[in-house]
């Protein structure tokens, strides 16, 4: 029995005989390299890419292979976790090891599913995506209409499943303009700010880590439990902690990835080469990463101005304000399109709660005057 055979017909939810089902699970018990890698080409699946017959699998050599292109590529695609692009990168991968030809039995099914961009949505393992209102209160439930967690306004719940005994993983999508709370399985909970997608497990089963991936901003308060480490991952940098509150900031137009420890302890570890600790936080540290270089930065900061967003606050502090216009492109869900190069090096500190966006443009404009035009969601800043 090969396992590539089993993990074909696993993708495409076709029934494995019990002796399938023991040889399947016994492989991916093994090292957490084969879950990862199955993990992979789920993905791939529920991205509706072309997953042709696999003449081999080795998850080590494998996914060595899709780093080292996943290294050479600009920034900006380093940072695309999940998005289409980064798909497109480790589809090119699963190419590399198929037979020579496109077997139409492995074609994926797509969905013509149109959602808008400004909504919040809630993707499942198995590609079914869910628009979530944010005025409803239901409960979210699986194909077989088992209820998984519940919904509450801006907030999901995922504490009290009992029924799931594997990893299942489901990948929240938060827009600009909009912010969201979810409490996983474990208790811990997280603040999401806007733009930001995590990708996290139902729940968390024995045994394995407790691992979410991060694309964006999250503040996190992680529940204790030893035997089983936190681990938030981003397409350079891992955060690992037992229990502790901590913001992560990894946007894929950033040039680096931030961490700021409010309370507890965690380490961080490069994602892209190995697990090895590279630097140990303490209460009030702030640390970054840089993506290009892969050098790191640490010093003693008011964790405040970090974590302000989540009470609907945006806090600057002594910040360019080449830096600032993408902050307040998410906050506000807006586009603004700089004119005036030389205002992106002016300094400025300030903070919003309640303002308006013209509001806030105003207010800067007081201290180095510019001029700026709305027109819908396009902001146009051009020189006084």
């Amino acid at each position: 029995m090969e396992i590539i055979d089993v993990i074909i017909k696993k993708l495409h939810h076709q029934n494995l005989s019990p002796e399938e089902t023991r040889f399947f699970d016994t492989w991916l018990q093994e090292s957490e390299k084969n879950l990862d890698f199955f993990t992979k080409l789920e993905q791939l699946k529920n991205k509706k890419e072309v997953i042709a017959e696999i003449a081999s699998v080795n998850p080590e050599l494998a996914w060595q292979k899709v780093l080292r292109k996943y290294e050479k590529e600009t920034r900006r695609n380093q940072l695309q976790l999940f998005s289409r692009r980064f798909l497109r990168y480790a589809a090119v991968f699963v190419g590399a090891l198929v037979l020579g030809y496109v077997v139409d039995t492995f074609v994926l099914t797509k969905q013509s599913v149109t959602l808008p961009s400004n909504e919040i949505t809630l993707q499942s393992e198995n590609g079914n995506v869910q628009v979530l209102s944010s005025n409803m209160i239901y409960g979210i439930k699986d194909a077989n209409g088992r209820t998984l967690g519940a919904k509450s306004e801006t907030k999901l719940d995922f504490r009290g499943i009992k029924y799931v005994d594997k990893l299942i993983y489901n990948t929240l999508t938060i827009p600009y303009g909009k912010k969201f709370e979810i409490t996983l399985s474990d208790g811990t909970i997280v603040h999401l700010n806007s733009g930001s997608v995590i990708r996290f497990p139902i729940k968390f089963i024995n045994g394995y880590k407790r691992k979410v991936n991060l694309i964006g901003e999250g503040y996190f308060e992680v529940s204790k439990d030893k035997k089983h480490p936190f681990i938030v991952e981003t397409a350079q940098m891992n955060v690992t902690v037992l229990g502790t509150k901590f913001n992560v900031s990894a946007y894929p137009e950033d040039p680096s990835i931030t961490t700021v420890l409010v309370e507890g302890s965690v380490s961080l570890s490069s994602s892209l080469v190995n697990s090895k600790e590279v630097l140990r936080l303490v209460p009030g540290d702030w640390a970054n990463w840089w993506i290009k270089t892969a050098g790191i930065k640490r010093k003693q900061v008011d964790t405040d101005i970090y974590t302000s967003w989540i009470d609907g606050r945006i806090v600057f502090k002594n910040q360019k304000f080449g830096n600032i216009i993408k902050k307040l492109e998410r906050h506000y869900d807006v586009k603004i399109k700089n004119n005036y190069q030389e205002l992106n090096q002016e300094l400025f500190t300030a903070s919003f709660d309640v303002e308006t966006i013209e509001e806030a443009l105003n207010s800067f404009a007081e201290n180095k005057n510019f001029k700026f035009e709305i027109k819908d969601k396009l902001i146009t800043i051009n020189k006084p």
